[in-house]
């Protein structure tokens, strides 16, 4: 009796324990369960049941050529993950529907992006996808556009996976941001310059300063500039906002040119209390040398 208890909490355990990753390594599970259980299953009992789960069409083990569809580069091609078979089956059902970025209409990439979004838990797009993804940005069709952002955006962010050609990426991220207008788009606007302040882009203080000669009054978009992400790049372009400051008062603008004196020590406590640098800020990101210009 107590052995058939084992045995079902097990199988429970692993589906529960799998259900919260999209893939993990092998040895990484068996560890995980030697120390959940024991007594009563080695290392050898443990991988005979993963077996078992791999036949009865619960788990799919994979290897290191595998997992890359999945956003893991493996370089030992000895290591094997584990993968719930429903998220593999998933995954072949998003990357089916992600055709329609090489082929479909907009009607047809607003319906992937929605499926997309309904297993988002269940899958990952690899960095060639995002690349993908990233070609089809338009500011001629800001709100497939927005939605698209959305997704490469979570990915970087709570996936961990960036596109591979982050250069083409970051010239979208350009071409998008200075096309829309501050309103309605005011959380894409956010978020792109969150991205390209990451990538410590020069972009960044040239919307800043469009925004404060352009706008009557940037309060409004201040907190985008005030995030962490934005300190280094805002402190390196001093002599810019200086004379931005300047010019701003000579025009009469003197709330504006309070704003952007806020925006720089904001920046500047940022960096002073943070210790923000580069490395801190891409510390889970591996960014390619290149002109982003």
């Amino acid at each position: 009796m107590n052995s058939t208890k084992n045995s079902i909490d097990f199988k429970t355990d692993i589906i529960n324990y799998l259900s919260g990753y999209r893939v993990v390594k092998k040895g990484e599970i068996i560890k995980e369960f030697l120390s959940r259980y024991p007594r009563g299953y080695s290392k050898r009992t443990i991988e005979r049941r993963l077996k078992d789960f791999e036949k009865d069409g619960i788990i799919e083990i994979i290897d290191a050529k595998q997992v890359k569809k999945y956003g893991v580069n493996e370089s030992d091609h000895r290591v094997k993950y584990i993968i719930l078979k429903e998220h593999a089956e998933i995954k072949k059902h998003i990357d089916s529907v992600f055709e329609f970025f090489d082929c479909g209409d907009s009607e047809d990439k607003m319906a992937a992006l929605a499926e997309m979004k309904t297993y988002n838990d269940c899958y990952v797009l690899n960095a060639l996808q995002l690349d993908i993804l990233a070609k089809n940005l338009t500011e001629n069709d800001i709100e497939l556009s927005s939605q698209i952002f959305l997704t490469i955006f979570n990915h970087i962010f709570y996936k961990k996976i960036q596109p591979s050609d982050t250069n083409a990426f970051i010239k979208k991220l350009r071409l998008i941001l200075k096309s829309i207008p501050s309103q309605p788009h005011t959380a894409l606007r956010k978020n792109i310059i969150l991205l390209l302040s990451m990538y410590n882009d020069k972009t960044v203080v040239e919307q800043l300063i469009k925004d404060a000669t352009s706008m009557d009054n940037i309060s409004d978009v201040k907190e985008i500039y005030d995030i962490v992400y934005a300190a280094r790049i805002i402190e390196e372009s001093r002599t810019e906002l200086f004379n931005l400051e300047r010019e701003l008062k000579k025009k009469g603008k003197e709330k504006n040119a309070e704003i952007i004196s806020q925006i720089r020590q904001q920046a500047k406590r940022n960096i002073i209390s943070l210790n923000v640098s580069k490395e801190v800020l891409f510390n889970w990101v591996e960014l390619k040398n290149g002109d982003f210009k």
